[in-house]
């Protein structure tokens, strides 16, 4: 399902509110924020039968198991992100690929079931991504995000809560366009 097109006063609006969260909160103040959209984003996903995630409203549409392959490649890119950039390192991975679905550039095409296990296992791990990392963190060095700019670790942090919820929105606008699966 294609994105809805980003006003720049938006991107703005939403690029300030997570770096104002990011620098006025802790690592242990932001954490049931950024753990529950994750959770919001995986009850998206309870009762969806492997047909339904394979379904896709119009060609060039992003199916449910698209999606939540997208949401655990890129919670696995911004976890190294945060890490590195909160202990003020250059990142050693590369956000490219967080806000686009690249079937080619998957690590393996699985099953859905597995991708839902995977992102469970894969929750786990993000949710303790702070474990170690210094409070406060560095805020420097920053790495580009294709929407939102310049965010450093804990932007990113936050920025994983953002993109849960919109592909929570994501999969429940699928499972509510006509002809969805029964």
């Amino acid at each position: 399902m294609p994105q809805r097109p980003i006003a720049d006063e938006e991107r703005q609006r939403v690029s300030g509110y997570m770096l104002s969260q990011a620098e006025k909160y802790t690592w242990l103040e932001l954490w049931p924020r950024v753990v529950s959209g994750r959770v919001e984003f995986l009850n998206t996903l309870n009762r969806v039968t492997p047909e339904q995630a394979a379904w896709k409203p119009a060609a060039d549409d992003w199916s449910i198991e698209e999606v939540a392959q997208h949401v655990l490649d890129g919670s696995r890119r911004v976890a190294n992100l945060v890490t590195d950039l909160a202990n003020g390192r250059e990142p050693t991975a590369s956000p490219q690929g967080i806000g686009a679905v690249d079937p080619a550039q998957r690590e393996a095409d699985m099953p859905f079931p597995d991708i839902v296990t995977a992102l469970l296992d894969d929750s786990r791990i993000f949710a303790n991504v702070i474990d170690g990392l210094p409070e406060p963190p560095a805020f420097e060095p920053t790495s580009p995000h294709g929407f939102f700019g310049e965010l450093h670790g804990r932007g990113w942090f936050i920025f994983q809560r953002v993109h849960d919820i919109d592909h929570a929105n994501q999969v429940n606008a699928i499972k509510e366009t006509e002809g969805y699966p029964a």
